[in-house]
């Protein structure tokens, strides 16, 4: 699955579902900037990431302390969402839908407040979102192709298919190169987020 041949049929059997992943993504954040009212996870969410961010910026050595962080919780989350789709794909799904929904808000809340959100996406989301954005995509999109694959497995195996595992087997060998592509690009957008994107915001 490390060659070059097993991660492009890697890639062809999990882009069906990166595309559900994206487009659920941004569906998601429609429906978080449609909001009228105060939503209280959102904010709470909200609050957690002011936090994070607020408490990079107290340490003695902000940058490295914002890649560290901001590494950590990305891998960390997106590794949960790709291995715990296992489970019938409801973790990616959620995953998808609350930070969806968290951007759209956050979006709303500036414009509200008579920001250029556009520029705001440019400055503050693009130079590292161009790497981050598509790590989650994939992430979330290969939770849900094994979670799907299991599923295909255990009604195989009920009604008498042959190999009903064989896509689901064929999903988890791939997970192993799949995971480790996923962190390095994960790393890349946390080193940009933590130089470029900072010190964009910074000289804004």
């Amino acid at each position: 699955m490390f060659t070059k041949k097993g991660m492009a049929q890697n890639w062809r059997e999990v882009r069906p579902y990166v595309i559900f992943a994206t487009i659920l993504f941004f569906a998601s954040i429609v429906v978080g900037g449609a909001s009228d009212s105060r939503v209280a996870w959102l904010d709470s969410m909200i609050g957690s990431l002011k936090d994070l961010a607020q408490s990079a910026a107290d340490s003695d050595h902000p940058q490295q302390t914002m890649f560290s962080s901001i590494a950590f919780n990305n891998i960390y989350a997106s590794l949960m969402a790709m291995f715990m789709g296992i489970m019938g794909g409801i973790m990616p799904i959620v995953t998808l839908i609350t930070n969806g929904m968290m951007m759209g808000y956050l979006f709303k809340g500036f414009a509200d407040q008579g920001e250029n959100v556009a520029l705001l996406i440019v400055k503050g989301i693009l130079p590292h979102g161009i790497l981050e954005l598509p790590a989650l995509f994939f992430a979330c999109g290969y939770g849900i192709r094994l979670g799907f694959q299991l599923i295909k497995g255990i009604f195989g195996s009920l009604i008498g298919r042959t190999e009903p595992w064989g896509g689901f087997t064929l999903a988890l060998k791939g997970s192993v190169p799949a995971a480790l592509l996923l962190v390095v690009v994960l790393l890349a957008a946390a080193l940009l987020e933590s130089t470029v994107t900072y010190w964009i915001m910074g000289a804004s």
